[in-house]
């Protein structure tokens, strides 16, 4: 091999950026990017007009980065607006907009992120666990998931260059200089920070990106190629285990708990309905470490209690499972352990609390921005109940029907009822709600709750009245027989498939935020 030939091997080999910066000289003879003045960040710039869509950055990234082949830190997206002939076609590069309140770092339970002082927004995918939230929180979808390494990942502008004075990758590839980084004002960017909306991105205002967009004038309302078709999200069904089960745990609990001050204390079947709800708040608990990249580490969720709704909820639930558990115990040892009725029911009505605060928590953590269908009142309503339609009916089959007053039975019989009729009025809010709104939010859902997913809200509709009539069947008959066992069983049944598809529903139909994808790529 010539002289020659082993420089050519040799330039081949050396990452595109420094290739880049030998033929353009840029950074060669000292730092590219100017040193902060106080009160100052670092951000990025992005000029519309400038960028000719060639992916350039999207491949020097990668290649800076390591990123899986499926995953980009960098999207280039597609905009197109206008009427024949005035047509045009703009792109979109986004990377993190290292925001100045991103809601990454405030919701994630472990404490992954960290905003550092020249204004990266930093992850750390040791401290990660894979829970996703941030995902949802973000309404650019910044975060990715890395299904190898069971972690989230994304931009950190290049931290090891830019902490020498060099530019990001992306910034050195693009060969138009459409992406730049540049230093910010933090205060006075929060006081305006207007231009960093722009066509194809979500309102600014959510977590105050600093990204800047330079946009050219006389543009005409431009949209996202990839709005073109709305597909269903992940149903997540590890977490819709949890949430079915929690909830359908505290209408359990709570029944028990009432029956017991009610006068039932003076049977052995009480029992039951405490052993099945910590039964079902243990096995939702369990099956939430399946939403998890790295179970094993599932206890750092609980850091980040201060700001975090998803740490509020580990908590909250964990407390709620284990006083649920004494409950039974206390339930299912009473004469060895020597609990009398006073202390037994401050232990269930302790579970009671505690499980209230966990659903709530629970509901809580799905009201984000980013994801406007589901941050509603709503959601918190459909929560509660989901227990209140499935919960009086777990514990009237698991207790002594025929030791308890019948006015409490028709209570509890009743109050399922209740708690159907109140998830009829959630349907009828949702529908009325994505059908009146005009953002592709809600227009979105609108549209797979009237197509694709059509027979299904049906059927979700349905289920309650069916339940309905199986309750009201129940009560024509001696509640102590077994014929209202079964009624009872088959009211729980299809409540609880009601409940289930419902939940679903609630998952996959859910359309967030998101920057403008490609046509050919999708997002």
């Amino acid at each position: 091999m010539t002289v020659l030939e082993d420089r050519a091997a040799a330039e081949s080999a050396a990452p595109v950026t420094e290739r880049l910066r030998r033929l353009t000289g840029i950074g060669v003879d000292g730092p590219e990017l100017l040193p902060l003045d106080a009160g100052e960040q670092y951000r990025f710039s992005f000029a519309m007009d400038a960028c000719i869509g060639c992916h350039s950055c999207e491949v020097a990234c990668a290649e800076q980065n390591a990123t899986p082949v499926d995953k980009a830190w960098r999207r280039v997206g597609e905009l197109e607006g206008g009427v024949f002939p005035t047509t045009k076609r703009l792109n979109l590069s986004m990377a993190c907009n290292h925001c100045l309140e991103p809601t990454c770092l405030s919701g994630c339970p472990t404490q992954a992120y960290t905003k550092l002082q020249n204004g990266v927004v930093q992850h750390d995918a040791a401290e990660c666990i894979g829970c996703q939230y941030c995902i949802w929180n973000c309404p650019y979808e910044v975060p990715v998931y890395d299904k190898a390494a069971k972690v989230v990942a994304k931009c950190d502008m290049c931290l090891p260059r830019l902490s020498e004075g060099q530019s990001p990758a992306c910034v050195l590839a693009c060969p138009t200089h459409a992406i730049t980084v540049e230093p910010v004002n933090v205060a006075a960017w929060r006081a305006d920070h207007s231009t960093a909306d722009g066509p194809g991105l979500p309102p600014a205002d959510i977590t105050l990106s600093t990204t800047r967009i330079v946009i050219p004038d006389g543009l005409p309302e431009l949209v996202a190629a990839t709005d073109h078709s709305v597909e269903p999200e992940d149903p997540h069904w590890p977490l819709v285990v949890l949430t079915l089960l929690t909830q359908l745990s505290l209408g359990t609990v709570a029944a028990t708990v009432v029956a017991e001050a009610a006068g039932g204390a003076r049977t052995a079947g009480l029992s039951g309905g405490a052993v099945a709800a910590a039964l079902a708040g243990a096995v939702a608990l369990a099956a939430s470490l399946l939403h998890l990249g790295r179970p094993t580490v599932a206890f750092k969720a609980l850091r980040n209690w201060r700001t975090s709704w998803l740490s509020r909820e580990v908590a909250l639930l964990s407390l709620f499972s284990g006083t649920s558990l004494a409950y039974a115990a206390a339930w299912e040892w009473r004469d060895s352990l020597g609990v009398d009725r006073g202390t037994r029911l401050a232990i269930g009505v302790t579970a009671v609390v505690t499980g209230m605060a966990g659903v709530y928590a629970s509901g809580r953590l799905y009201l984000v921005p980013a994801r406007p269908v589901w941050n509603s009142r709503r959601t918190l309503v459909s929560f509660f109940a989901t227990g209140l339609a499935t919960g009086p009916l777990l514990a009237l089959l698991c207790l002594d029907r025929g030791a308890l007053p019948a006015p409490l039975i028709v209570a509890l019989v009743a109050a399922a009822g209740i708690g159907g009729l109140v998830q009829l009025g959630v349907v009828h809010h949702l529908l009325a709600t994505v059908r009146g709104r005009t953002d592709r939010q809600h227009q979105g859902t609108a549209t797979l709750l009237a197509g694709r997913f059509r027979q299904l809200m049906w059927f979700r509709v349905t289920a309650v009245a069916v339940t309905h009539a199986l309750l009201a069947w129940s009560l024509a008959v001696p509640v102590a027989g077994p014929s209202a066992s079964g009624r009872l069983a088959g009211a729980l049944f299809v409540a609880a498939g009601g409940e289930l598809i419902g939940r679903y529903l609630f998952y996959v139909t859910v359309v967030p935020f998101r920057v403008a994808g490609s046509f050919f790529a999708g997002r």
